[in-house]
C-alpha cells in the first residue's frame, strides 16, 4: 500500500468518525428536545385535563337537596357509606312514625331508590352541561377557573417553540377571537337549534377549547408506553393488509 492509499484510508476513517460524531450529536440533541418537550407538556397537562371536566366535577360533587331534611340527610349519608353498607343496610336517623322493622325497611328502600334516581339524573345532567359549557369562554368569569386557564396560556406563550403547530395555531387565533365573540357564537347556534326542526351541528371555531383538547391528546401521545405504540403499529399494518385483501377480492368478483 503506497502513501496515497494510506492517506485516503486515513481520510475515510476520519470522515466516518466525524459522521458518527455528527449522528450522535443529532441523536442526543433530538433526545434532549423530546425530554424537554415532554417536561413542558407535563406542566400544562394537569390544568388542561382539570379544566375540561371542571363543570362536570363541580356538578357531581353537589350534595342531594330536598325539602324533607330527614330524607336529605339519609341520602347523603347513603352516598358516603361503603358499598357493603349500602347493600346490607346502614344506620340512619328515622323520622317520626317510622318505628316498626317493616316501616324502617321501607324507608331504607325509599332512601336507596331516591339516591339511585338522584345519581342517574345528576350524571346525565352533568354530562349534558359539561358538553354544552365545557369551553373556557363560559367559565372565565370564575376566578379559580380563570387563574388556571391564564396560567396554562402563559406557559404556552413562554414555551411556544416546544408546542405543536395545532397548539400554536389555537394560540394565535386566541389573539384574534375574544371569549365574548366565541360565546356569542355558541349562544346564537343554541337559539337557532331551539326553533329548528332538526339540530344543526355546525362547528364553531373555538381556539380556547381547542388548545385544551390538543394539549391533553398530545401529552398522552408523548407518554404512550412503547408496548402500546407497537400494538397500534402492528394493528395499522394488519388493517392495511386486510383492506387490500378485501379490495382485490371484490375486484376479482367484479371481473368474474
Amino acid at each position: 500500500m503506497d502513501k496515497s492509499e494510506i492517506a485516503i484510508s486515513i481520510s475515510l476513517g476520519s470522515l466516518l468518525v466525524s459522521l458518527g460524531g455528527l449522528l450522535f450529536t443529532i441523536h442526543s440533541s433530538q433526545k434532549a428536545r423530546r425530554i424537554e418537550r415532554a417536561r413542558v407538556y407535563d406542566k400544562v397537562y394537569h390544568d388542561a385535563s382539570e379544566l375540561l371536566v371542571y363543570n362536570y366535577k363541580k356538578k357531581i360533587e353537589e350534595p342531594y337537596r330536598s325539602e324533607d331534611k330527614f330524607l336529605e340527610k339519609a341520602v347523603n349519608e347513603y352516598e358516603s357509606s361503603h358499598w357493603l353498607e349500602q347493600m346490607y343496610g346502614f344506620n340512619i336517623d328515622y323520622p317520626e312514625g317510622v318505628e316498626s322493622e317493616e316501616a324502617k325497611r321501607d324507608y331504607r328502600k325509599k332512601v336507596s331508590d331516591e339516591y339511585h334516581k338522584y345519581q342517574h339524573e345528576k350524571h346525565m345532567d352533568s354530562f349534558t352541561e359539561t358538553m354544552g359549557n365545557r369551553s373556557p369562554v363560559f367559565n372565565l368569569e370564575n376566578q379559580e377557573y380563570a387563574e388556571r386557564f391564564n396560567r396554562l396560556v402563559d406557559h404556552v406563550t413562554h414555551n411556544l417553540s416546544y408546542f405543536s403547530p395545532p397548539v400554536v395555531e389555537c394560540w394565535e387565533k386566541m389573539r384574534l377571537l375574544t371569549p365574548k365573540k366565541v360565546r356569542h357564537e355558541y349562544v346564537s347556534l343554541r337559539r337557532v337549534n331551539e326553533s329548528a326542526c332538526e339540530p344543526l351541528n355546525e362547528p364553531i371555531e373555538d381556539p380556547y377549547l381547542g388548545i385544551l383538547l390538543i394539549i391533553r391528546h398530545e401529552y398522552r401521545e408523548l407518554n404512550k408506553p412503547l408496548k402500546t405504540k407497537w400494538a397500534e403499529f402492528w394493528f395499522n399494518i394488519t388493517s392495511i393488509r386486510y383492506r387490500a385483501k378485501r379490495f382485490f377480492n371484490k375486484k376479482r368478483e367484479w371481473d368474474m
